[in-house]
């Protein structure tokens, strides 16, 4: 992914709050150029490079209960100098090509425009505010989002907001991703893992395009859900206790994810990865990625079945000032009346995420 930084100076801390332009999946219109949440990872299919869109049991015994965020206050932290790890270019423009937003599109012309902006606006420019002006709307910022906790995912940079949690990609369909040797992979960044309090993996579902000839759907399902078991043990024999009980499923349109409208399949890949972890997990839970959008395409009016461990992602398209459940863009997970955990409220090349409590 491409990196840019963002100077959190005191000065023009609101203005970049508020300026900065949208990563993950979002409801709406899908990126034709470059968008994509993982997704829109289009990622080699086993021994084929695919060019196009994208994104042994548990030895964990029992579950671990929720993470409440304690009620005190979350400063926010300077991504000034924060490096992700690095990707091939190739890989760049495939993640991007599947993300979808609410209603605006991100661009990165825009956030080097705003930068600009900066560096040529007059002192007497709003965005040059006095330091007890600056100060006034960093308190109430913060008071306002005292009690959630802010991550990143995937390949992207720090969260400028915090890095209390991390959810890296383990794989795809029968292509296991993550690396114990180097503690990543090409949508894992070790940096960002390392970081922060609490550790997650995500497995990107494939559906029946990219299946093994003559497998079930179920079938399917069922050893996608194995290999990612595996690949979460790996994941925690590097990141020990931090490592939280839950298998993400990202649930996407893309070649190497779900294919659009193959809804009785894509249900039965679905319960059956469901059912496996549940079966064999060990305490090691299913939690749901996906974006209202990505859903309805892939799943339509189907309910999911991980409650408590909902992770959605809609985009207002800046980044919001209002990073709290009253926000209209934190909605209920798709096919549910339950309010999404984790909310992935920006993405592109960087994916920021918030929660109000961690499962």
């Amino acid at each position: 992914k491409m990196k840019h930084y963002l100077k959190t100076y005191k000065l023009i801390k609101s203005f970049v709050v508020t300026g900065v332009l949208s990563f993950g999946l979002m409801s709406g219109g899908q990126f034709t150029a470059a968008a994509g949440l993982d997704k829109a990872k289009v990622e080699p299919v086993k021994a084929v490079q695919a060019v196009g869109s994208q994104n042994g049991h548990a030895n964990e015994k029992k579950a671990e209960t929720p993470i409440v965020p304690a009620e005190t206050e979350i400063a926010v932290q300077p991504a000034e100098g924060v490096e992700a790890d690095a990707q091939p270019i190739e890989e760049v423009k495939t993640e991007v090509e599947h993300k979808e937003e609410g209603s605006i599109g991100k661009s990165q012309a825009s956030i080097h425009a705003s930068e600009t902006a900066k560096m040529h606006a007059s002192e007497n420019s709003a965005i040059y505010q006095t330091t007890s002006e600056s100060q006034l709307e960093e308190s109430t910022t913060t008071a306002e989002t005292a009690g959630y906790l802010f991550g990143s995912d995937s390949a992207s940079s720090a969260n400028p907001a915090g890095e209390d949690f991390y959810i890296g990609k383990l794989g795809y369909g029968s292509t296991v991703q993550f690396d114990a040797n180097t503690g990543g992979a090409i949508y894992f960044s070790s940096v960002r893992a390392q970081s922060a309090s609490y550790v997650y993996g995500y497995w990107f579902l494939s559906g029946m395009q990219t299946a093994p000839a003559g497998i079930s759907a179920s079938d399917w399902g069922a050893q996608q859900a194995k290999l990612a078991l595996e690949s979460y043990e790996a994941m925690k024999s590097v990141y020990g206790s931090k490592v939280r009980p839950v298998i993400f499923i990202d649930v996407e349109s893309a070649y190497t994810g779900l294919s659009d409208y193959d809804y009785a399949n894509n249900h039965e890949i679905y319960n059956a990865f469901v059912n496996y972890l549940n079966q064999y997990g060990q305490g090691v839970k299913p939690g749901t990625y996906s974006s209202p959008g990505n859903w309805d395409r892939t799943m339509g009016d189907f309910s999911p079945n991980t409650p408590g461990a909902y992770w959605v992602a809609y985009y207002p398209g800046d980044i919001p000032s209002d990073l709290t459940t009253s926000n209209s863009y934190w909605v209920n997970f798709p096919g549910t009346t339950e309010k999404a955990e984790i909310w992935q409220y920006y993405g592109g090349y960087d994916d920021y995420n918030v929660a109000w409590k961690l499962p």
